[in-house]
């Protein structure tokens, strides 16, 4: 029993002396958490050549509109349809119409898909308003026949036109993305006054 003892005491002994040995502990492992690397990005503005596109075909367009219903507004109800009178608004709307011509022909090339056909389209309708308006106006002014009041009534009708077709002028363009529907938002000019 004494050698058990002895045995159990001499362990004892033997792990007070290693314990003390002077062999410091190894360090306590310290975990530091990270953030990740990447944060998701916030999602980014529309882009600005975009956004100035459409700011420029919806102001040419809307424009437009707005001048066109200026002008009538401008006129009295029940006004007579005479020479001078029709004279003006020919030249009136051969005007309005050329502006649109003017800012839409100096508009980049689209960034949206489909864009420069709409432009093309709108171009093409608002020179025949603005050609069939100063036509008329020139007939007109150079004669005094019946035949001419008559082609400058047919004239002023066809210089109003745009007014009565769609006054969207993005109808044949898909703009369900994200992106366009955010540039869309952002053109001030594509949000027509009332």
């Amino acid at each position: 029993m004494k050698t058990q003892l002895l045995l159990v005491s001499l362990a004892g002994a033997l792990f007070a002396v290693t314990a003390c040995s002077g062999e410091p502990p190894p360090p306590p492992t310290t975990v530091t958490a990270t953030p990740p690397s990447t944060l998701p990005a916030p999602p980014p503005g529309p882009d600005t050549k975009t956004v100035a596109w459409l700011d420029g075909m919806c102001g040419a367009i809307y424009g437009f509109v707005k001048a066109s219903n200026d002008h009538a507004n401008r006129q009295s109800s029940g006004i007579e349809v005479t020479r001078p009178w029709l004279s003006e608004n020919l030249g009136v709307r051969a005007e309005l119409a050329g502006k649109v011509v003017e800012e839409l022909n100096a508009l980049p090339a689209s960034p949206i898909p489909g864009g420069d056909t709409v432009k093309k389209s709108l171009v093409d309708s608002y020179a025949t308003a603005r050609d069939a308006a100063a036509e008329g106006k020139r007939k007109l002014d150079a004669s005094t026949s019946q035949a001419a009041l008559d082609g400058g009534l047919k004239a002023l009708e066809a210089a109003q036109k745009p007014l009565m077709e769609t006054t969207d002028p993005f109808a044949s363009v898909k703009m369900e993305t994200p992106e366009l529907l955010t540039a869309v938002a952002a053109a001030k000019n594509c949000v027509p006054s009332p």
